[in-house]
């Protein structure tokens, strides 16, 4: 996120009225405190010890929260979510569409074991209200540590899940490693976490997300981005196709061979 898309953003809402010019000085920094002091609530953390760069981050993200643009949380690490968010309110500006299609592939590759989930219409029938305690119920512990996708310093051992898909996750891990072993997992990249549960509305949509009931997982974005097809994304190579079977096996659709796209994900409901 530039200097100039944070104060595109916090002049939205009201707290910046300088010049655009990707300068942050005295009122933009100034503008960085109001945000930080009216929405301190919307902080993962105090920002008080946060470096310059995150700071301007959090702001950008405290600002695209406000306007409804769901960035995640405001932590001041410019992962893909923010980035999603941002796209949106740039392309609402210029009077574009952010929307991305999710129609179903004909003939796409598929498991038995995918219907044991429901079709994405029947999710709260199946999993229970989006957002409840029962979606971050499940707890995965992971046998590799991964890598936290927006803030690579960052790395977990185990991540929630809806209650139901503890299990599967756990195996598809752990058969993961099994298939690969730890260095192929570390060189494919296999170990980037870009996150679980998020109650937000589909990117490029306007229903509720998957990631809304703890059912889907986030693979290493930058290298699989949302928009992006087979020819662009790094998970749709040959390689990647045993942990895709080892997914699907366990009950998994993802997303790049359901609809083409959003290599990066994978979800626990079906699209037909």
């Amino acid at each position: 996120m530039h200097i100039s898309n944070v104060q595109q953003l916090m002049a939205a809402v009201g707290w910046y009225a300088g010049l655009i010019d990707n300068d942050a000085g005295p009122k933009t920094w100034a503008a960085i405190s109001k945000a930080e002091a009216v929405e301190r609530g919307r902080y993962s953390k105090s920002p008080g010890r946060w470096s310059k760069k995150r700071r301007l981050i959090g702001a950008g993200q405290a600002a695209l929260a406000v306007l409804g643009f769901e960035p995640g949380a405001v932590d001041g690490y410019d992962g893909h979510n923010t980035g999603e968010a941002l796209a949106a309110f740039l392309s609402e500006r210029a009077g574009t569409s952010s929307d991305v299609s999710r129609t179903p592939l004909v003939g796409v590759r598929s498991h038995p074991a995918q219907k044991k989930f429901p079709l994405q219409r029947d999710m709260g029938e199946f999993y229970g209200k989006a957002g409840g305690a029962q979606c971050t119920a499940g707890k995965v512990d992971l046998p590799f540590p991964m890598i936290i996708a927006w803030n690579r310093r960052q790395k977990v051992n185990r991540f929630s899940c809806h209650e139901k898909l503890a299990a599967p996750l756990t195996s598809i891990y752990r058969e993961t490693l099994s298939h690969y072993g730890l260095v192929e997992v570390r060189r494919l990249e296999l170990d980037v976490f870009g996150g679980c549960f998020n109650h937000r509305k589909k990117r490029g949509g306007s229903t509720l997300s998957t990631h809304a009931y703890g059912a889907a997982v986030d693979q290493n974005p930058g290298k699989n981005q949302l928009r992006w097809g087979a020819d662009r994304a790094q998970f749709a190579r040959a390689e990647y196709e045993p942990f895709w079977r080892i997914v699907m096996e366990h009950g998994g659709t993802p997303a790049g061979y359901a609809w083409g796209k959003d290599w990066m994900h994978f979800q626990f409901a079906r699209l037909s």
